[in-house]
């Protein structure tokens, strides 16, 4: 795929963790803010090269770099779908919460 469709859905995907942060709370919020700062260097990174123009603090991701954000993506869709399926039985204890009673 090229550079520029992979920087293209990776800035996609932030927008998305952007936009559910701001409408989660508690514990979710904490973890879908850690994914944000994870992925935080991908707003810094640039397609193509500058040209001798103004790069304005972009810089060239190498292959690896583009490689590993990805890989942090599928393993943070993976974590939400884990999230998403889980059954939560009687008796269990939230936090915050009492015991559910039987």
């Amino acid at each position: 795929m090229p550079q520029i469709k992979r920087l293209e859905n990776l800035r996609e995907t932030l927008a998305v963790l952007a936009i559910s942060l701001a409408r989660t709370h508690v514990r979710m919020a904490w973890f879908l803010s850690g994914a944000l700062h994870a992925l935080e260097p991908v707003l810094r990174w640039r397609a193509l090269p500058s040209d001798g123009g103004g790069a304005f603090g972009t810089v060239l991701p190498s292959s690896g770099d583009y490689t590993e954000a990805e890989d942090a993506v599928r393993r943070l869709q993976d974590a939400l779908a884990q999230i998403a399926t889980e059954r939560v039985g009687p008796g269990s204890v939230h936090p915050g919460r009492q015991a559910d009673e039987a």
